[in-house]
């Protein structure tokens, strides 16, 4: 672990580069203490922040999808949930928060200022940073993580094509900007409809096969190196073709699933509002 500085340039990332970057953290602290060393979460940021240099730009996601319409949102300080290492860029100077609430991104080097101050309300727009990663032939490299779980690229895919199985849903979020704001704001995402389901292991070999990912180790790492633009018409090709190894799928199990935990949602929003209500009375 003590040679994650050489890291970039081993999984062939180079200055000027576009790069969005996915890493268990977990599986490689635990690596590294078995050589009895720790792992630092900086050193890896720092790593890739000096590969792509002061012309290449690195995005890290800080996403919060999970919130619902009536959620607040503080840019500043909400913690993401994809993971420790977008969170841990959140606490570093170099990097920006972009400003979407469901889909945002920690951004350092080049366009990150460009990035962090958008003013796309669609979470996979044309002003979106997965916009710009189509845009501007950004790669993903992931770090001791499946294709299937660090895809999210594909549903700008599914929103491209305009898939059948997704509309656009707007929600109203309570949102707090850098400086300090606070105001109700609608936001857009291209949400799938109850029932449908998505696995994207399925990529993993077809992009193989089409030349545009790459795989490797480095260090007791695994690492998985995508060219986003060039994986744009695999995906759309799958999705329209579908059947069993399609990255969609459908079952009405799963639409009464989702139809249940819509109601449970909605029921304990309800219950929490009565409460506050309550309280507020009091």
């Amino acid at each position: 672990m003590n040679n994650i500085a050489s890291w970039p340039a081993r999984i062939g990332v180079k200055p000027g580069d576009v790069v969005l970057l996915m890493a268990d953290l977990k599986r490689m602290a635990w690596t590294a203490a078995r050589a009895s060393a720790r792992f630092h979460p900086e050193v890896l940021l720092a790593a890739f922040v000096d590969a792509v240099g002061p012309e290449g730009t690195l995005l890290i996601p800080t996403y919060t999808f999970h919130l619902q319409n009536g959620d607040a949102f503080d840019v500043r300080r909400t913690m993401g949930t994809s993971g420790a290492l977008g969170n841990a860029a959140l606490g570093l100077p170099a990097f920006h928060r972009t400003p979407h609430p469901l889909h945002s991104f920690a951004v350092a080097g080049r366009d990150a200022v460009r990035l962090a101050t958008s003013k796309e309300l669609d979470s996979f727009g044309p002003g979106s940073p997965f916009a710009y990663l189509h845009q501007n032939k950004g790669v993903l490299v992931t770090l001791d993580q499946s294709v299937n779980d660090t895809f999210t690229h594909g549903h700008f895919v599914e929103q491209g094509e305009r898939v059948s199985y997704r509309k656009q849903r707007w929600l109203e979020i309570q949102y707090t900007d850098v400086s300090g704001h606070s105001e109700l704001r609608r936001y857009s995402i291209f949400a799938k409809s109850a029932g449908h389901h998505m696995d994207f292991s399925p990529l993993d070999a077809e992009l193989t096969r089409a030349g545009v990912l790459e795989r490797g180790e480095v260090d007791g790492s695994n690492w998985i190196r995508i060219d986003l633009r060039a994986a744009y018409p695999v995906v759309a090709a799958n999705l329209e073709r579908g059947g069993a190894q399609g990255v969609h799928q459908f079952r009405w199990s799963w639409w009464l699933r989702d139809q249940v935990k819509s109601a449970v949602g909605l029921f304990r929003k309800l219950n929490k509002n009565h409460v506050s209500d309550a309280v507020g009375k009091a």
